[in-house]
Parts: structure tokens; C-alpha cells; sequence
């Protein structure tokens, strides 16, 4: 049978990295998979592409920052480029993203997965988000099933749904007499459009005049650098010594989830280059103990360790580690040391994770999923509760990098509330974790800034259950 896809990557073909200007062109070029486009499975997944520039633009936005460190990996492995363009399938090269099934960063690892990978995983630190470990991670994973299979399609595949199935169908095929590449086997419905799927992508990046599109100009040269640093830093000290925004240090170092780097490691940050020279120069004339700022803290009358915990926004726990205390008692007048962070972070709005909406989800099971309130869901995405949520569509969790305090339930079944003297549609509004416009809207009200003691207004939170 003829296998639409084979693997052929001979050493001598490789074009120097540094020789190309444009970073599409060095694919397009070390590009070695051979498919047909004209199978159904990618024709379908090309739809998306034909006359739209938007996607391509995006795409190559998102990819800026790591694409070329991703494609740099896979030729000193001397993996097959492509594997390159599986965090535009994974993420859209989101570090952020987030999937129903909680796997995360670029390269979407599931806890099980990564725990297996050795990525590590804290309150300060994620490392399925960490651009260096995850991408080191998810080449190993690939090139181990490349190993087992023999097959690049089959160790794709093997990324996306596990070894295990792989090789049962495999078997399963091998028994009965069929073939066993990719396109013979029988995978969960993810899966068979998975490779289609990067197909698609290579195909248009190959050929971008046949979909009436054009690939923006990426520079074949690095983003980033690492750096590594003595002990744990600040970020927003980080921001302050290299001049850049800490919005920018975030994107290039997702996986820290605080307001400075894990204590124990890693023990590097990724800076852009032009900046990161400079940043180093400056990092080597300094202390560790400038590096990382803290606060200290006179125990008053009356405090414990929950109320000063939740003044500064941490974990309880997290504040008896930081102190080395063996219980939970304090005497006034001891000092102790908080973490500076919050008293800057609590103004930064953090980015969010993107959750991708599946089938059976509605703005009340993600929102009890990830411990918000609808009306969060509502604001962070300037959604309606008139319109049906969409498959795939794009939601922001921002996430809680503190202990979020803890929200006093709420009756979810439809009820009557009476006006009272003083209310207004605002304050009803935020007492139910509604928005005015809804009020309005359930009410049929003509003026909303008229309202009256003793007017019965309805509450319709039925109405925030979308399906």
C-alpha cells in the first residue's frame, strides 16, 4: 500500500540555520515529509486556511517569540523540522493555554505526562509552561516513540494520544492482516484529525499562493538568550534592571507562576536578545540579596498567621515555610518575612489561560471548573448570555496566582428581589454577580436609573446556564 507520508532526513541536506534570512523559508526548505494533500482528512483541515490572512497573521504572530528555537532544536537533533509547527496545533504557541483535560504550555502536557517527563510542577513554578523544559521534554517524548514505531506519523499520534492506544491498534491491525501507518489505524476522533491537521498547516506554509495567503516575514535569528542567574529573583526587579515592560518577562518566562522565580530552580530566565547583554552585565554587579526583595513584618496584637496570610495574599502554608515555623503560633512584637510580590502583582493583571470550549460545556460547569463566578467569565470575555457558547471557542481564566478567598455560595435557582432604599441596578447587580444590563434586560426596564423601594426585581440565573 502506498504510505502517503514518509520520513527521509539526510544530514548533508540540512541548510545552515544561520543561512537564511526569512525563518518560514529555513522550513520550507528542511521540510523532508512527504504526504498527499489531496486526501480528504487534510483538504478539510486546509478550509481554514483558503483566504485567510487573519489566521496567518496570528499564527506567526504567536510563533514569533519561540518558532525559531523550536526549529533550531529539531535540526541539531536532526528530528524532522516539522515537529516545529506542533505547538501551532497544540496551543496556537500559547504558553498559557489550557484544555479540558488540564494539559498545558506550548506543548499542552497533561500532569501525568509531564510528571513522567520530569517537568516539574509547584507553587511557584510550572514547568510545562517553561519554554526551554517543555520543548527538551516533548523532543525526548517524540524521539522515544520514533524509537518504539519507527513511524514519525505514528509517534505524532503517539504525542497526542498516548503510546499505549498506538500500539494497540497497531497490534490489533497486524492480527488481521491490515496495514498498520497512520491512516489505517483506528483512533479516537482527536487523533485522526490531529496530523491532518499539522499537515495542513505544512502545506499551506509550503505553498502559501495556493490558499491566497502570505506568510509575514520572520527573521531567522534567535528571540531569546538564556541566563542564568545565581539564586531567585524578583521579575519585577527583572523588569526593572533590563527595561523591559513585566508584562514582556512574563511571556518569555510563563513558567513561573509567581511574582519571583522558584528558590530551587530553575536557575535561568530567557531575555530578548539585544537586551539580555546588557541585562547580564548589570546581574553580575549585584548581590543576591538584591535580587530578590522582601518584606518584613511586625506581628501586631490580634494577628495570626491566617489574617497576615490573607493581608499578602499567600498561602498559609506557603508563609510558615518561608519563616521555617514548626506551628502555627506567633508572638506579637516577632518579625516576619513576607513575600513583596502581591503588594505590585495585586495591580497587574496577570495573563489568562485559554480554555477551549467543548461540547456539553456551558459558563456554569466552566466556571465551577475553575472556581470562578459566571459573571467573571462574563467580563474577562464580554460575553452575552443570549448567545450559545461555540465549540472551540477561545474563553480567558485568569488565573489565581494567590488562595482566592473564599465566596459565599450562592442560590442559583431564579428568585424575586424586593428594592430597597438606597439600591441601585449597580449595587443589585454586584450583589449577585450579575451584571446591570441583565437586570435591564430580565425586567424590561425602560429607565434603569429609575427604581423604587419595594419594586420586585427577577433574577434569572437559569439564564446564565448556556448550553
Amino acid at each position: 500500500m502506498k504510505k502517503y507520508i514518509t520520513y527521509i532526513f539526510v544530514s548533508f541536506f540540512i541548510i545552515p540555520l544561520y543561512g537564511q534570512e526569512d525563518l518560514w523559508d529555513v522550513i520550507r526548505e528542511n521540510s523532508n515529509f512527504q504526504y498527499s494533500a489531496d486526501r480528504s482528512e487534510i483538504q478539510k483541515a486546509l478550509k481554514i486556511y483558503q483566504n485567510n490572512q487573519y489566521l496567518v497573521d496570528r499564527l506567526s504572530k504567536n510563533g514569533q517569540r519561540y518558532l525559531y528555537h523550536m526549529v533550531d532544536e529539531t535540526l541539531k537533533r536532526d528530528m524532522p523540522v516539522e515537529l516545529a509547527l506542533l505547538p501551532f496545533v497544540e496551543s496556537q504557541f500559547d504558553p498559557y493555554a489550557q484544555s479540558p483535560a488540564g494539559a498545558s504550555g506550548i506543548w499542552q502536557f497533561i500532569l501525568s505526562t509531564a510528571r513522567e517527563q520530569g517537568l516539574k510542577r509547584n507553587w511557584w513554578y510550572d514547568g510545562r509552561r517553561d519554554i526551554i523544559a517543555s520543548t527538551n521534554s516533548a523532543l525526548n517524548y517524540l524521539d522515544s516513540m520514533y524509537k518504539k514505531t519507527n513511524d514519525w506519523m505514528l509517534a505524532i499520534a503517539s504525542f497526542n494520544v498516548g503510546p499505549a492506544r498506538i500500539q494497540r491498534e497497531v497490534k490489533k491491525n497486524k492480527n488481521l492482516g491490515k496495514q498498520t501507518d497512520f491512516w489505517s489505524l483506528k483512533l479516537p476522533k482527536e487523533t485522526s484529525k490531529y496530523l491532518p491537521r499539522l499537515l495542513a498547516l505544512l502545506e499551506v506554509i509550503k505553498n502559501p499562493e495556493n490558499y491566497n495567503v502570505d506568510f509575514p516575514f520572520l527573521p531567522n535569528r534567535p528571540y531569546f538568550r538564556v541566563i542564568d542567574i545565581p539564586s531567585q529573583v524578583d521579575l519585577m526587579q527583572v523588569a526593572n534592571i533590563s527595561g523591559l515592560s513585566i508584562e514582556a518577562v512574563y511571556e518569555l518566562n510563563p513558567g513561573f507562576n509567581q511574582w519571583a522565580t522558584d528558590p530551587n530552580g530553575p536557575f535561568y530566565l530567557l531575555l530578548p536578545i539585544g537586551i539580555a547583554d546588557r541585562f547580564e552585565i548589570k546581574l553580575n554587579s549585584m548581590s543576591e540579596e538584591e535580587l530578590v526583595k522582601w518584606d518584613k513584618y511586625i506581628v501586631k496584637k490580634g494577628d495570626t498567621l491566617t489574617s497576615i496570610s490573607k493581608k499578602y495574599m499567600i498561602s498559609q502554608a506557603l508563609l510558615k515555610e518561608i519563616n521555617n515555623l514548626d506551628d502555627d503560633l506567633i508572638f506579637e512584637n516577632e518579625e516576619l518575612t513576607v513575600p513583596r510580590g502581591p503588594e505590585w502583582l495585586k495591580d497587574y493583571l496577570n495573563k489568562p489561560d485559554i480554555y477551549f470550549v467543548s461540547k456539553g460545556d456551558t459558563l456554569w460547569s466552566i466556571a465551577k471548573k475553575y472556581g470562578v463566578q459566571v459573571s467573571d467569565l462574563i467580563v474577562w470575555n464580554d460575553l452575552s448570555t443570549e448567545r450559545f457558547l461555540q465549540i472551540n471557542q477561545q474563553i480567558n481564566i485568569y488565573p489565581k496566582y494567590f488562595v482566592p478567598k473564599k465566596k459565599k455560595k450562592v442560590n442559583l435557582n431564579d428568585l424575586t428581589y424586593p428594592v430597597k432604599r438606597g439600591d441601585t441596578i449597580f449595587k443589585i447587580a454586584k450583589k449577585f454577580g450579575v451584571t446591570g444590563d441583565m437586570i435591564v434586560q430580565w425586567n424590561e426596564l425602560k429607565n434603569p436609573e429609575v427604581i423604587y423601594p419595594g419594586q420586585v426585581l427577577d433574577i434569572k440565573f437559569s439564564d446564565l446556564k448556556v448550553n
